[in-house]
């Protein structure tokens, strides 16, 4: 069984637009959707899902990736903390630029990569996500929340229908 995902952000208009893209899954209790600070969830989730690197995840990527981590790869790290005990780190870009020009897709791909990972614990059961890409990557609320609903989607599809739905799936609007 997958984890719960609860999205959190400050942006009224990706909460709004996370409503939407996930309005299935809200309705089942497979998402939930908040609008606030991601700190503020940090007690009721196992995980939390990061694009933007934090001090924590310095020493893992340096000894894993050799100081840099490529898009669409993730990081687990302990946290060393209870109750959230991992901090997953997903990257977007390789540095704080715009993901313009067809590169707002690293949405799509950190967050699989991301979801990817915490599939691969069972202890998970809860895990917290930001919007992916919409701060330094400047990607709209609608397109972020696209993408991620897309990662998302397929994530919880058998492997052998992922591979017809995709396309279709990352569709822009």
């Amino acid at each position: 069984m997958s984890p719960r995902l609860l999205l959190v952000d400050l942006d009224a208009d990706l909460v709004s637009a996370w409503c939407e893209v996930f309005a299935e899954e809200i309705r089942t209790g497979a998402v939930e959707v908040r609008q606030g600070s991601l700190l503020d969830v940090l007690p009721q989730v196992d995980a939390v899902l990061r694009p933007e690197i934090q001090r924590s995840v310095w020493a893992a990527i340096a000894d894993e990736y050799r100081g840099y981590q490529s898009v669409g790869s993730a990081s687990m790290v302990p946290t060393g903390d209870e109750p959230c005990c991992w901090l997953v780190y997903a990257p977007t870009m390789r540095v704080p630029m715009p993901l313009t020009g067809g590169l707002d897709i690293a949405v799509h791909d950190a967050f699989w990569a991301a979801l990817l990972a915490v599939g691969n614990h069972p202890t998970i059961t809860k895990i917290a996500s930001p919007g992916f890409g919409t701060g330094y990557g400047r990607v709209s609320a609608g397109r972020a929340a696209q993408l991620m609903a897309a990662a998302y989607t397929m994530w919880q599809l058998p492997a052998t229908t992922r591979i017809s739905q995709r396309e279709q799936l990352l569709q822009h609007p």
